[in-house]
């Protein structure tokens, strides 16, 4: 896959407008929906308890009279008292908004009478003149319902309001028909437009979040397209190169194997030669089979404590004929104390001998192995005198399938830092005088 990075850019982006437009959808359209039902809620209660109110005062009043005309109406007023109040007593709560509500007398702005002076509030709260200017006006040009619930947005509030008329006790006895145009008219409002710019103020807020958040997704999402990136590179050298090394002695086997069949060499040292490069591949299949397990975490180490220089002179003999071969001699320079640290002495010596076989590639006469202690770490350190390591392969000699100007696979040097950091130690390369260096740290038990 190609440009990795710049699809997940893409993707982050995609997901952060998305996630962005869905916050600013809840802050500017269901929130203010939200509070706009709650507050038409808080009115609807509050007129169901005035008029709840108003009923049980008229049945009170109705036992000082005798008339069978007010006996049937107060009996019909009953009847909707009872069902008020089951109303309440079965849970019907105001909203949090019913503290917020305002009166304005508006009857003389119904009558079309002169508005602009002496308009009454009723309530303990106190309104603003601006409110009751800009509602009143608007009720005056505007055809009403009385308790249909209106909305109006002005730039001195965000209003939700209906207009009721009180109802009022009359004296039956003292009743004239001039009286049913004396009942108050009030218009109720509620201003939810501090919560509404408050909600949409943090839009400001949410922007500057979800800015921050694109910077930091986009950042991380770079970078960790261009390590997949990488990491294909290097996946791509290391078929490339161990195709190669697998190749090479397969075409040596393969040709040695002909001319046996042909019979135009000799057949034992071609036997010699067969099986030569067979240990090469072997050797090879089982560096890639350790890095899978490492990488699987199914590699289970089977620890033991052990003279750390035991670990080393196995690895030495192990090494004479790849000494003899390249011309090279491996100098040990050991304290005379046993060292010991506690390790997979297989795998150990697998480490050791991967550093030592790729200083014998380089090393002109020798290899001077040295061990230093403290009381925490033993320093093992495999100097060569060859020509050093160079500088464009120094940062990645340890790198999984970097291959070097003149390197193999990528995977021996690599598989010994994995295996050595499996025992809580360490591994470093650098050039010192007239060669390579590389240092191993590890722990030392008691």
């Amino acid at each position: 896959m190609k440009h990795i990075k710049f699809r997940i850019l893409i993707i982050v982006w995609s997901s952060m407008i998305l996630l962005f437009f869905a916050f600013a959808g809840i802050l500017n359209i269901v929130l203010p929906s939200h509070f706009i039902s709650e507050a038409e809620d808080a009115l609807e209660y509050e007129i169901d308890y005035q008029y709840y109110n108003y009923i049980r005062n008229s049945n009170n009043e109705s036992e000082d009279y005798s008339s069978d005309y007010y006996e049937e109406d107060s009996n019909e007023e009953s009847t909707e008292e009872s069902t008020l109040q089951k109303k309440f007593e079965s849970g019907y709560q105001d909203s949090y908004f019913t503290s917020d509500i305002y009166y304005i007398d508006v009857t003389d702005a119904l009558n079309d009478k002169n508005t602009s002076e002496g308009n009454s509030f009723v309530g303990s709260n106190s309104t603003s003149l601006k409110s009751t200017y800009e509602l009143t006006e608007w009720v005056k040009n505007h055809n009403i319902s009385e308790e249909q619930i209106y909305t109006l947005q002005t730039d001195n509030g965000y209003y939700i309001f209906t207009v009721y008329e009180e109802p009022q006790n009359y004296d039956y006895w003292d009743y004239t028909e001039s009286d049913e145009n004396d009942s108050p008219v009030y218009l109720m409002y509620i201003n939810i437009d501090h919560i509404v710019k408050y909600t949409r103020s943090l839009n400001w807020l949410i922007s500057a979040i979800f800015l921050c958040a694109i910077v930091v997704m986009s950042i991380i999402g770079y970078r960790l397209g261009v390590k997949i990136e990488e990491s294909q590179k290097t996946q791509r050298r290391f078929f490339q190169n161990s195709s190669h090394e697998l190749k090479t002695p397969l075409m040596a086997i393969q040709g040695y194997a002909e001319g046996i069949e042909m019979d135009v060499v000799d057949p034992q040292n071609a036997a010699g030669i067969i099986m030569q490069e067979t240990e090469r591949m072997t050797g090879l299949v089982e560096e890639i089979l350790s890095i899978s397990k490492i990488d699987s975490r199914h590699f289970k180490l089977d620890l033991v404590k052990i003279d750390i220089k035991e670990v080393l002179y196995d690895c030495f003999r192990s090494l004479d004929a790849v000494q003899q071969m390249n011309g090279v001699s491996i100098v040990p320079e050991f304290p005379d104390e046993v060292i010991t640290v506690k390790c997979d002495e297989y795998l150990m010596a697998r480490a050791f001998r991967n550093i030592i076989v790729n200083g014998l590639k380089y090393s002109k006469k020798k290899i001077t192995v040295i061990i230093e202690t403290n009381p925490k770490y033993v320093y093992i350190r495999f100097k060569d005198d060859g020509k050093g390591i160079d500088r464009d392969d120094i940062e990645h000699i340890f790198d999984r399938f970097y291959k070097g100007s003149d390197g193999g696979t990528g995977i021996g040097l690599s598989l010994a830092k994995e295996i050595i950091h499996l025992h809580k130690g360490n591994v470093t390369a650098y050039n010192y005088l007239d060669g390579a260096v590389f240092e191993v740290k590890l722990p030392i038990v008691d």
